[in-house]
């Protein structure tokens, strides 16, 4: 039960994230938020393991909720789909990120927290 509280309070931490980002800060510097919110995961995660999984969560909803936002095209059929299948392989992107914060605020974790 631990560990489905902590999913969905990722699941809950990066949406929150990707709608502060995108209707508050403008620019490339929304990145530091989420910088910051893939450091606590992973300093907050147990082993190697959860740290992957959660910041893979995080920056996968955090990039598919924040294009999904920033959507302002055409509203065919088509375009819709076209739209979808690229926000879902580029928030792959997200995921990659994800697991590189989340590894580094493990890593402080482990080197200054004794």
């Amino acid at each position: 039960m631990k560990t489905l509280a902590a999913k969905l309070l990722i699941l809950v931490a990066a949406i929150g994230l990707s709608f502060l980002s995108n209707y508050f800060i403008k620019g490339w510097y929304n990145i530091i938020p989420w910088a910051i919110g893939a450091l606590f995961i992973g300093y907050f995660s147990g082993s190697r393991r959860t740290v992957i999984i959660n910041g893979a969560m995080f920056g996968y909803v955090l990039f598919l909720i924040y294009i999904l936002l920033g959507y302002s095209g055409k509203t065919d059929t088509g375009s819709i789909i076209k739209f979808i299948a690229f926000n879902v392989l580029f928030s792959l992107v997200g995921a990659i990120a994800g697991v590189i914060g989340a590894f580094i605020g493990n890593w402080l974790k482990r080197k200054f927290a004794k």
